[in-house]
């Protein structure tokens, strides 16, 4: 990447800005990456141990083929470990044309992929119980990313770079004629700090509509519930072969095997209530933790089924096509956001693509990389306009 000497501010050190700044980083920039909570926190939704990585549900892979070797070039450059590899079942009736779709990609492109009928399902996994009428695309190289250490990873080579991380909240944006003014707040009884910015690059999860309010009506933020429950046989880990479930079409369920902590399986409900990140502790998640609670007790039988062991949550920031926004706001201000759920395994191709807008570099996007879908015109019939 060709040397810049631009000042990029970078809003947000989750996985997204935080590749983000690595990239700029990378590219010689005077990059400043801000983050409201002194890290590393778990108010956002890049913390915990494990985030699924998965080809099947893609529908090109430009964008994952690039980041999976981004992430194994980490994996050499630390000498840890970023990626478990488990496999992973997703789950539909044999003519579900979604299904068939992903496959056909993963064929397409030279992925090992496989249909698994109930009778193989019951077989090979015989802790589970599922319907006679539910199959499963299974894909064996999908598994798990190690969150925190990929985040820690990226944040530790940003700053290897030159890079420049500093605690505080951003509060105001303002277009001056040299640049954008980034007004900080570092606490509620510290001044404000002011500097002047070439170019912005706001990555900041669910409190972007209240630092971009144009945005705030395309943006719900929801408090997802992340429970883990009891196995006391030890089948359902990630050592003994289990694989990924993904059961969110149907149910709006998926799982993870037992990694993170010993004998207890990551089960997530796919949203929650909607949620000012500020306020999440006072969400009420009952009725999804009812839902989870159902699941285990009816497809994971061998699992301790009272309730979750450990309850966390997970802050998604969805948007109405549940298609990340990746673009830019005006000449000197880009904005990645409304990830729903599914921005980890992306996000070096997704920090690529926003360092790529804040260096005005876009035509070296791949084509591949479908910028022209994230995109945000294509809400302009229901929304206000860029700028």
């Amino acid at each position: 990447m060709p040397a810049t000497t631009a000042r990029i501010a970078v809003v947000g050190s989750g996985i997204i800005g935080s590749w983000t700044a690595l990239h700029l980083a990378e590219a010689s920039a005077q990059v400043t990456l801000f983050e409201q909570f002194p890290l590393p926190h778990t108010r956002g939704s890049s913390h915990g141990l494990s985030r699924a990585f998965r080809f099947l549900g893609e529908l090109e892979m430009d964008r994952l083929d690039y980041s999976q070797i981004r992430w194994q070039e980490l994996e050499q450059l630390t000498g840890e470990q970023m990626f478990v590899k488990t496999g992973l079942m997703n789950f539909g009736p044999a003519d579900d044309p979604t299904l068939a779709l992903y496959m056909s990609v993963l064929k397409r492109t030279g992925r090992s992929h496989k249909w698994l009928d109930s009778s193989e399902i019951a077989s090979r996994y015989p802790m589970t119980s599922y319907p006679q009428d539910w199959g499963a695309a299974w894909d064996p190289d999908g598994g798990m990313l190690i969150a925190h250490r990929c985040l820690n990873s990226v944040q530790k080579r940003f700053q290897e770079l030159r890079g420049h991380i500093e605690t505080g909240r951003v509060t105001s944006l303002d277009s001056v004629e040299a640049g954008i003014r980034v007004e900080v707040h570092a606490s509620a009884s510290d001044p404000v700090d002011a500097a002047v910015y070439d170019q912005v690059v706001i990555c900041a999860g669910p409190w972007t509509g209240k630092l971009v309010p144009q945005l705030a009506p395309l943006l719900q933020s929801v408090a997802t519930p992340v429970t883990y429950w009891h196995d006391p046989s030890g089948v359902y880990s990630a050592s003994s072969g289990f694989p990924i479930i993904f059961n969110s079409r149907l149910t709006g369920i998926y799982g993870l095997p037992s990694y993170e902590y010993p004998n207890l399986v990551k089960i997530l409900y796919h949203g929650g209530p909607e949620t000012d990140p500020d306020l999440r502790d006072r969400a009420s998640l009952t009725s999804h933790i009812e839902k989870v609670q159902h699941y285990v007790t009816e497809h994971l039988p061998l699992l301790e089924n009272a309730g979750p062991a450990i309850l966390e949550t997970c802050m998604y920031t969805m948007t109405p096509d549940s298609m990340p926004i990746i673009d830019r706001l005006d000449d000197k201000v880009v904005v990645g956001c409304g990830f729903s759920g599914s921005g980890f395994k992306h996000a070096p191709a997704t920090g690529w693509m926003l360092a790529m807008m804040a260096l005005q570099r876009e035509q070296e996007i791949p084509v591949g990389f479908r910028a022209d879908r994230y995109e945000l015109h294509r809400f302009q019939a229901t929304s206000v306009p860029n700028g």
